[in-house]
């Protein structure tokens, strides 16, 4: 006999993001679809310092900070990068003048490959990424208490592809409590794999958000191994906002 599924209700989306260019600023989008793999479009580009061949940084090195602060749409099937209002082709020579301008070095976007391959013209991500990743308006409410100047807690700072607004009966850093679990979101699924560990870059300033290691530091000594939650799809489907997010009890 088969077993009963017990659904709970977990929350609501409230965000969704997307990253055609790692390491770069992103785009809200109102819905989209949650393929194998992740979200169309995600993190299908990085950014190369032209005089060592090395990949964007920006938690690492002091000479990739700015990068944040560049922002990238998908046009199509291709990124553009955006300044001033303005929106230019990833791969046309001008975007490379754009980001080496603004990095005041030699630098230019390429494609992803996959993770630990490689091919002419293209990089390798620096890392291998989850399909996606979430994070809670639980878990940022807790981090904002814990900060003297709450208003340095912005779902900007963890760079989510998901933000669940959740139900009022969650509190405090909720992900790390439905590891392993799965939640439904219109028709798709997705498992919570593990929490997000988290690097320097939820510090950095980007737009109107100020450079605050503290957010870094608390995160370090109060959000249990990480903060958010890394996610695999196992059933795609299509989401847009408002869409409510149940969870898998059984």
């Amino acid at each position: 006999m088969a077993r009963r599924r017990i659904m709970t209700a977990f929350g609501r989306i409230k965000e969704i993001w997307r990253y055609p260019i790692s390491s770069m600023g992103g785009e809200r989008l109102d819905g989209t679809e949650l393929a194998q793999g992740g979200i169309p479009g995600d993190r299908i580009w990085g950014i190369i310092d032209r005089r060592d061949g090395t990949v964007a940084a920006p938690e690492k090195r002091k000479h990739w900070r700015p990068l944040p602060n560049l922002v990238a749409r998908l046009k199509g099937d291709r990124p553009e990068i955006g300044l001033d209002g303005s929106w230019i082709d990833a791969g046309s020579s001008l975007a490379g003048e754009l980001v080496s301008a603004f990095l005041d070095f030699p630098a230019a976007p390429h494609p992803h490959v996959r993770f630990g391959s490689e091919a002419r013209d293209h990089i390798a991500p620096r890392y291998q990424r989850a399909d996606i990743h979430i994070v809670t308006s639980a878990s940022m409410n807790r981090l904002a208490g814990l900060l003297e100047d709450p208003s340095h807690v912005d779902s900007r700072r963890f760079r989510p592809n998901i933000v669940i607004e959740t139900d009022a009966s969650r509190e405090g850093f909720v992900e790390q409590q439905i590891i392993g679990k799965v939640l439904s979101i219109g028709k798709a699924r997705i498992v919570i794999s593990e929490p997000c560990a988290r690097c320097s870059f939820t510090a950095l300033a980007q737009g109107d958000l100020a450079f605050e290691p503290a957010v870094l530091q608390t995160i370090a000594r109060h959000g249990e191994g990480g903060f958010g939650a890394l996610c695999q799809i196992i059933e795609p489907g299509k989401i847009v906002l408002g869409d409510q997010a149940t969870l898998n009890e059984a």
